[in-house]
């Protein structure tokens, strides 16, 4: 949200990593609280309906670097990026940062307290793209390749949720193995009726997000929105793994790869539940566009066939042979 004195914002730059938590059982609310808190004192937001959803305190990283725009131009930001971590049904973990980039108001850089005063905020030192090109061409260049002392929201990202889940509090024993998946997100304000989003996969494990709002006060939406987008790609991602994975397996092998599949993770399955209502239409052409639950409903039902067939074998002592 755009606070009193802050400059409007140009552009939203954000990056968000989802996996499983290294836990053998579901966390309850005590220990969420005590994953989540990480400064003593500090509050963790939770929510039980539709489904548990917890928030760790934002945390402030201070950055002095460049931000690309366009393929060659690079800006001078100063400021802090905001990460959140955010527990998902006390299962999946998140770890969310982005920051706000605006136009500095004055051409030097200011004492750190005035960055650090507002947090996830970033001052673009010296000149820009003009203003009405300002928010395409920094969108181009933070979806670029990085080049040398850029702003690396990935690495911010991937450091903090790396000490989320090395915490005393988890036993490193999850229920199945999944991967870890990456969402580098963008959002910019106006040029559209209403709230919109663009998703692209770029590789197996990472995706580009684009969003566009129509004031700076939905950007606080905008973000929990690419959240919950991030959460059933990662669902949609681990289910495809597991079903591609065990093809040609033995009955009992299947069984066990799949079934967790469906006792510890098809009850998340809540596109949009989570989010602000104003980011709710969104989601809906997302899921017109590219069928999540419809993916996520074909991959259920055929990972409930595979286990129904691997059990009626393997009570009547296997599979014919020449069936395997």
């Amino acid at each position: 949200m755009q606070s009193q004195g802050t400059p409007a914002p140009i552009v939203v730059l954000g990056e968000i990593r989802t996996c499983l938590l290294p836990h053998s059982v579901t966390l309850d609310g005590q220990a969420t609280d005590e994953l989540l808190a990480r400064v003593a004192g500090a509050t963790v937001l939770r929510r039980e309906r539709p489904g548990p959803l917890a928030f760790s305190p934002r945390h402030a990283t201070g950055v002095d670097c460049h931000l690309g725009w366009g393929t060659t131009a690079t800006a001078r930001v100063v400021g802090t990026v905001a990460s959140t971590a955010v527990l998902v049904g006390g299962r999946l973990a998140q770890l969310s940062s982005h920051t706000t980039v605006v136009r500095a108001q004055q051409k030097k850089r200011r004492p750190w307290s005035h960055y650090i005063s507002r947090i996830g905020v970033t001052e673009a030192i010296g000149e820009l793209p003009d203003r009405a090109d300002a928010d395409t061409a920094l969108v181009a260049g933070y979806f670029a390749p990085p080049g040398p002392n850029t702003l690396d929201l990935a690495s911010i990202c991937a450091r903090h949720l790396d000490d989320l889940r090395s915490s005393p509090v988890l036993d490193q024993h999850p229920p199945l193995r999944a991967p870890t998946t990456r969402l580098r997100w963008t959002a910019v304000i106006g040029r559209t009726a209403g709230p919109a989003a663009k998703l692209r996969l770029e590789d197996e494990l990472y995706r580009a997000l684009r969003v566009t709002v129509r004031e700076a006060v939905d950007i606080p939406d905008a973000v929990r929105f690419c959240q919950d987008v991030a959460v059933h790609d990662w669902l949609l991602t681990v289910i495809d793994t597991k079903v591609r994975a065990t093809e040609g397996f033995g009955d009992e092998r299947q069984m066990a790869v799949l079934a967790p599949v469906l006792e510890h993770l098809a009850h998340l399955w809540m596109p949009g539940a989570q989010v602000p209502a104003g980011m709710r239409a969104p989601w809906r052409d997302l899921q017109s566009a590219a069928g999540f639950s419809k993916q996520w409903t074909a991959r259920v039902e055929q990972v409930q066939r595979r286990i129904q067939v691997a059990t009626y074998y393997a009570a009547r002592g296997g599979r014919p042979t020449g069936d395997r």
